[in-house]
């Protein structure tokens, strides 16, 4: 009998997966409250082009990768037929790779400053900055420069949901970071956390935004803002506010447990 379970294959992600990863990317955070303030209106094509450009590793030099890190783009095919059936990238994930520790100089000069170059006309730099750019300064300051395997992004496309092709990226993360006797790094949106927590990701920090107060955005209903993550850390999530995690898995010795 054929077996019914979800084939899932994760590649280093390719140029001509560029339109299916830029997709993906703003069809998984379309319903997100944050999404829609940085891109209000949704995401032009300026943005969705911008996107695309910068979310491909891009030459460096031998002293930009130690500052900067080496960056991995995967994508997560599914093949509903089998293995020898034809496949769809359903999710792709962004890693930067920081093989060995930066110096407090390297570290302390990742100030993140978004433009119109880089997210298109009709994104809002300011909440761009208050939301993205804050995420990267307090991972910066817990970071301290460490070597380590961080999750920039990961998204899998809402009607591929449930396959198991976002564990299988977070995998392939996590078995790489124990072949390098690395940490992980991550900030988690709302929905994701709780994924990140089974491969073993611990709170380190929170985010918490005051939409309602700051931007006068009510959570519809339905809508998860984050109200069960990270409690015991940082305590109930208000009303109104949206919840962030910053999250780090501990170097994993063989045989040891997730």
């Amino acid at each position: 009998m054929a077996s019914t379970k979800p084939f899932i294959r994760v590649r280093k992600a390719e140029l001509a997966d560029t339109d299916a990863i830029v997709r993906i990317h703003y069809e998984a955070f379309d319903d997100d409250v944050m999404n829609q303030l940085m891109h209000p209106g949704g995401a032009t094509e300026a943005s969705r082009k911008r996107f695309g450009e910068r979310v491909f590793p891009r030459p460096q030099s031998d002293e930009e990768l130690a500052k900067n890190g080496e960056t991995i783009l995967n994508v997560a095919e599914y093949f509903p037929e089998g293995p020898d059936g034809p496949g769809e990238v359903v999710a792709f994930s962004k890693w930067v790779l920081h093989r060995n520790p930066r110096t407090e100089e390297q570290w302390m000069s990742e100030d993140y400053v978004p433009t119109v170059e880089n997210f298109g006309e009709g994104a809002d730099l300011s909440v761009i900055n208050a939301f993205i750019g804050e995420l990267n300064r307090k991972q910066r300051d817990h970071a301290k420069g460490e070597a380590a395997l961080f999750l920039g992004i990961l998204a899998c496309s809402p009607d591929r949901q449930r396959l198991g092709a976002g564990s299988a990226l977070v995998k392939w993360g996590t078995d790489l970071a124990d072949s390098l006797r690395l940490p992980t790094r991550l900030e988690s949106s709302p929905v994701g956390y709780a994924v990140y927590r089974k491969f073993g990701f611990e709170d380190v920090d929170v985010l918490d935004m005051k939409v309602k107060e700051t931007w006068g955005v009510t959570k519809e209903e339905g809508r998860y803002w984050g109200e069960n993550n990270a409690v015991a850390l940082a305590g109930p999530v208000p009303e109104g506010v949206m919840r962030s995690v910053i999250m780090r898995r501990p170097v994993k010795r063989r045989g040891s447990a997730a």
